[in-house]
């Protein structure tokens, strides 16, 4: 296996050079991706710690800033540092067979409005008089990440994969039966949900979600998201850029890939 670390420099993080910044943070050590999955601070937050961007914690509260869920807040219930994309407790889109799942945010369209202070290292070398006035709650924080580990262990047994692991997890028998008895209604309306869209025509509101939040990257970002679509919405992809950046050569490559 290559060595993705041999294809990068420190360099490229200043280049304008659209491709080099890619290549920046696609082929960066793993230290470096962590620190990549960072956030503004809000004003609040900034008086406090005398700084402008935290890196991501799962248990943040933050607010997005952009794109179609602008103006929403959570809780960070999941990061892909790899990938850098984070997704927030509560925020979801609607698939058209009926099923959610969970919107992928970039960190810089995201505000964070008070953090998770489980590990209070985290703010030690900020000179903070009350922590109190800036952390989430942590009843809050442990039953938004207690729902995560429900419900990745609901997808394991609807898709049939291997029984999780529960040695390292703090469930009893009772509720384990529980999240058994959800999973298998979950995937009953699941089949009787793809039964029905089978009959009825796709929701329209559901393939134009998104939309926004997808042609808000850069050109190579964009080209590689619509090259793993099975049936881009070049039009509704249009319409995003010019009410968002209105960038002419993103409007001219999507226009000639809706010609071909």
């Amino acid at each position: 296996m290559v060595d993705q670390t041999q294809n990068w420099s420190k360099s490229w993080k200043s280049s304008t050079d659209p491709q080099k910044q890619r290549k920046y943070r696609t082929n960066a050590p793993q230290h470096v991706k962590d620190n990549l999955v960072s956030a503004n601070l809000s004003h609040e937050l900034r008086d406090q710690l005398d700084t402008r961007s935290l890196q991501l914690n799962l248990g943040d509260r933050v607010e997005v800033a952009r794109g179609d869920f602008s103006g929403s807040s959570g809780i960070i219930s999941n990061i892909d540092r790899e990938n850098q994309k984070v997704y927030i407790n509560g925020l979801e889109v609607e698939r058209q067979d009926g099923s959610t799942s969970q919107v992928p945010f970039k960190p810089s369209n995201l505000q964070i409005q008070a953090l998770n202070l489980e590990n209070i290292e985290r703010i030690e070398k900020y000179d903070v008089e009350d922590s109190e006035e800036i952390q989430v709650d942590e009843e809050e924080v442990e039953e938004v990440l207690s729902q995560e580990e429900e419900n990745e262990m609901m997808q394991q047994m609807q898709g049939g994969g291997q029984q999780p692991d529960m040695s390292d997890m703090d469930i009893d028998e009772e509720d384990m039966e529980e999240i058994k008895e959800k999973a298998k209604e979950a995937q009953q309306e699941d089949k009787s949900s793809q039964e029905g869209s089978s009959e009825s025509e796709p929701s329209e509101e559901s393939s134009e979600t998104g939309h926004d939040e997808l042609v808000d990257g850069t050109m190579d970002e964009v080209k590689d998201s619509i090259s793993e679509m099975e049936n881009p919405d070049f039009d509704a992809l249009i319409e995003a850029e010019k009410a968002g950046k209105d960038r002419k050569t993103m409007i001219e490559y999507l226009e000639n890939q809706k010609e071909e």
